[in-house]
Formats: structure tokens, sequence, C-alpha cells
């Protein structure tokens, strides 16, 4: 009897106080040793780099979609795993011409050590001359924050000199949102309020401190030369032609018109009023070879039980940069970390969910998405033709670059605090002995950078979340500290983002890969519609969704 009571009594404390994600089969099928698997596969050599529209997406596609089906989740449309994406590729003729005319004399920059030029538009061609050259500030007009770069200039046919990332006061939170950064820092944002302004180009001025990179990720090949755009038809005004220049180069361009490049940027973090018109012109050549090709979304769903109209979506990307011909050595970009982990995680996820006894309420979309490296088009592409109706849409958990250093004891929210989805990290992360916390560089604009943002540019609550040492002690642990920082310089975007058996540790990864099927289990069988921030742009467009 005594016996009885206890099994009882334990059943009842099951009911009341469950233990999510604890010893079910599905969640314990998520293992480093099957996540290994994948992302020493795709990122060998034999996939080329997985550059959209090569052989290497070939494989990939062919390969994630398999893994989807062995997975035993459904194709999310007929009998096939893709959405095929039109694309316009223009790649970089030689000739790029970016030239000013001060005190009468023509002052011509270097292409890649002083400049790296882009195609504004698929027509991937551009010939400004004796262009009217004005500096506009960081090319902010956000009424909602009192701010307004354009507001004493006349930017009509002209080219506008921009200073990355926003108006920044030092130890002054009240001043735009302080040290985390809006949606005005974003480059896009930037070119597409340039646009609206009348401007035919666009100059950003990079610095590593804003840009979150090194110069030489721009001028050595990580960007790549070739550039991709949605085929269809563009609905917004656009720029002819940008270029990145190097913050030397700025200097010297605002020295021959007399100008000191410090004063200037100083009174451009105090004033919306520092804009003005240089006495002189300039001039931008570009050209491109343009080709039309087709990439791919691949998609693959579990169907809900009771609601399958009402969709959980999961989003990482499957691209990287491909293969640098002009390189010595090593000349495939592997991008094992980024994002061959996102790629595998997803893989697993889908394993998970259809280990689960029953089917969840709701249905869950397990997408890999194409062209991310190269503007977010893929989750563009997904926003503008969705597979789940946006206002069904519950969240999007976006995976990408998860760190093979070694169980972690936090998960990073980029954009902490900007939606309900946090409160459901906050609950998953319990699973696996960690804690949340907010991005410690906001400074770099993370969460405008990844492929939850064009979702949370239409309302859909999105997020990215990653796994990492707590904010306070990762100083503590120098070893640790040496393996981010050799990532960040010696990696990122570059051939050595290789997977190597012997040094990963893939015991964190397991980890953040569990968190994400606890949050997405939780929310595929709830009721929830998780929603913004009040005070965010996206939470009038969520509402307004809702409200049909």
């Amino acid at each position: 009897m005594m016996l009885k009571r206890l099994l009882v009594a334990a059943a009842i404390s099951a009911i009341i106080e469950p233990t999510p994600g604890m010893a079910d089969e599905a969640f314990t099928s998520i293992t480093k040793e099957d996540l290994a698997v994948h992302i020493e596969l795709l990122s060998s050599d034999a996939f080329e780099g997985r550059a959209p529209g090569t052989a290497g997406e070939e494989k990939t596609v062919s390969y994630v979609s398999s893994q989807f089906e062995r997975a035993g989740a459904q194709p999310w449309k007929r009998k096939s795993y893709e959405q095929p994406i039109p694309l316009v590729e223009v790649t970089r003729k030689d000739g790029a011409v970016f030239s000013v005319e001060a005190n009468g004399a023509k002052e011509t920059f270097k292409l890649l050590d002083e400049f790296v030029p882009f195609a504004g538009t698929p027509k991937g061609a551009a010939d400004l001359k004796n262009a009217r050259l004005v500096f506009a500030g960081y090319g902010v007009d956000a009424p909602e924050l009192g701010w307004n770069d354009y507001q004493n200039i006349d930017v009509e046919g002209a080219i506008v000199v921009l200073m990355r990332g926003e108006p920044a006061r030092e130890n002054d939170e009240d001043f735009f949102w302080g040290r985390e950064l809006t949606e005005y820092y974003h480059y896009q944002k930037k070119y597409e309020t340039a646009a609206q302004k009348g401007a035919v180009g666009a100059i950003l001025i990079h610095t590593e401190e804003s840009a979150g990179w090194p110069w030489s990720l721009l001028s050595g090949g990580g960007a790549g030369s070739s550039q991709y755009f949605i085929d269809e038809a563009q609905s917004e005004a656009s720029l002819e032609v940008s270029l990145q220049i190097s913050e030397p180069a700025a200097k010297r361009l605002f020295s021959l018109y007399g100008k000191d490049y410090d004063d200037v940027i100083q009174q451009a973090n105090e004033s919306a009023d520092a804009s003005f018109v240089f006495d002189g012109t300039a001039d931008i050549r570009f050209a491109g070879q343009r080709r039309k090709l087709s990439s791919s979304n691949v998609i693959a769903k579990i169907q809900g039980a009771s609601q399958p109209d009402e969709c959980v979506i999961y989003t990482a990307h499957w691209d990287h940069v491909g293969v640098n011909t002009e390189l010595e050595g090593d000349q495939i970009f592997n991008g094992a970390l980024d994002n061959a982990t996102g790629i595998a995680a997803l893989i697993e996820l889908a394993e998970a969910f259809n280990k689960l006894p029953e089917a969840p309420r709701r249905s869950v979309y397990f997408i890999a998405t194409a062209v991310e490296e190269k503007g977010l088009l893929g989750a563009q592409y997904l926003v503008d033709h969705p597979v789940c109706a946006p206002e069904k849409t519950v969240a999007v958990l976006n995976i990408d670059s998860l760190f093979p250093f070694g169980s972690f004891e936090a998960m990073t929210i980029v954009g902490y605090g900007y939606s309900e989805i946090q409160d459901e990290f906050a609950a998953a992360v319990k699973t696996v002995n960690r804690v949340i916390q907010p991005d410690s560089n906001p400074e770099i604009g993370g969460f405008f950078r990844n492929d939850a943002y064009p979702f949370a540019k239409a309302g859909i609550p999105a997020i990215y979340a990653v796994g990492g040492p707590l904010n306070e002690k990762i100083e503590d642990d120098p070893a640790l500290l040496q393996r981010f920082i050799d990532y960040g310089t010696n990696k990122y975007h570059k051939p050595a983002d290789e997977y190597d058996a012997e040094t990963w540790d893939l015991r964190g990864v397991e980890e953040d890969v569990k968190v994400f099927f606890e949050v997405g289990r939780s929310l595929a069988d709830s009721e929830k519609f998780p929603n913004w921030r009040y005070d965010l742009p996206f939470r009038t467009l969520r509402d307004r969704m809702m409200a049909k």
C-alpha cells in the first residue's frame, strides 16, 4: 500500500510540476555526435563553400532535403522541399572608379585599398559624373527620436557621404537607445532613406568599431565580388550605386575639402545640423556582369495535429561565401561554424519533433534559408512569399553560428527584451542549467544582421539566440575568451572557418539545440501568440496584422 501511495504521489507531482525536456526520447535524440556528422560534411571542401548558384548549392540543397526526409519531416509543398528564389547576380568587373574634384584638381581613390563598390539595383551598372557630394551625418530621419540628418540639406541627384551606425553620446542612455542600436543603424535603412530623399549614390564610412569587422574583410575577399538581388519588380526607390570606404580614405576625402574628420564626426554625434555640401563634385563608375539564376530555400514541416494553419518557424541559413580563386593557398570558405552548425541544428530539430509521441497542436516548419550572406534575401523572400500566413505565424526562431567551445552557462538573446518569445527561452534554458542574458556588445547591431530581421520588419515576432559564457565571467577565462577572439579575427568569413574534430567541443551546441527544441515545442503546443515590446515599430505592424 505504501509503495502504491508513493507511485501515485510521484505521478501527481509530475503532472503538477512537469520538467520539460528531461529524459524523453525526442529531447535526448539531439546529440553532439549527430550534429558533428552534419557539420563535418556540410563544411567539407566537397561542398565548395555553399555559395548560391553553384555546384556547392546543389549538393547542399540535396543533402538538407534528404536529411529532412530521413528525419520524417514532410515537404512543405507537394513533393518538393525546395522554394525556388529567382535571383540576379551582379559580379563586379574591373575598372570601378571613385574620384572627386577638389580645389580644381581631381583625386582618385584606390579600389579595394580605399573603397569597395556595390551595385544599387539589378541593372548592375552606374556612371555618375560631376555629382554633388553631400555629407549627411548618419543618414537618419527618425521623427520619433527627434532626429533628422536631412533637415537642412537637399540631396536630390547627389551622392551622400554617411557614417556607419547612429548618433551616440557617451554615458547618455536616454539618447536614441543608448548602447542599444535601432534599425536606423542598418546600412540598408540608410540607403533606403537616402534614395527616398532623392540621392543617387551613397558613400558609407567603414570603421571597425561601427561595423564589427576589419576593413580587410571587405578588401580581402570575405565579402566577395558578387551581389544578389531578388528578380522581382522593385517597389521602393533605390540608389544607383554605393561605396564603402575605409576610415583612412574618409579622412583623406574630408581633408581634400579642408574638413577635419574627427571634428565633423563629433559634430554629427552632437547635432542633426552637422550635414553640409562639399565644395566639389564626385564621379563614380561601376559595371557588373549580370547573370540570372535560381536559388532555393529548403523547407520541411511537421503537420500540426489540431491547428495546422498556425505555425512555429525555425530558420538557419545554409549558404556561405563559396570560393575565391584569387586567394593564395586555401580558397574555399567552408563556413563550418557559420552556418553548418545551424543547418545541423535544423536537421536534428526536425528529427526530434518527429520523435514526439504526438504531433504538436500547431505546425512546425524547418527552413534552411538561402542567400543570407548577401543581404538576408532568402528570409526576405519568405516574408514576401510566406509558407504560413503572417497572422498565423506564432514565432520565428533563428539559429546562426553556434560556438563549439564547450558547455556554457548562458544563452544570449540578441535584441534582449524585444519580444515575449524571450519568456519561452527563459523557461527552456533551465533544462540545460543555463540563464538568459543580453548581448554584451549591442553596438554592432546583431539583431539587424540575421535572418530574424526581415520577419521583424514585417511585424512577425522573431528572435536570434546563441549560447555563450556569462558576460560577467568571460574575462575570468582567458583561454575561452581567446577562442572567441581568434574566431572573429582569423576565421569569420575566411577559409579557416573549418570543422576540427580535435579542437571542437560540441557540448554547448547540443545544449543550444535542446533549448531551441524546448522553445519550439512549448509554442507549438500552446495557444500563445507572442508580441513585440510596446515601443518597437514592429509592435504596430503586429497589432494591425492580428486585428484583421
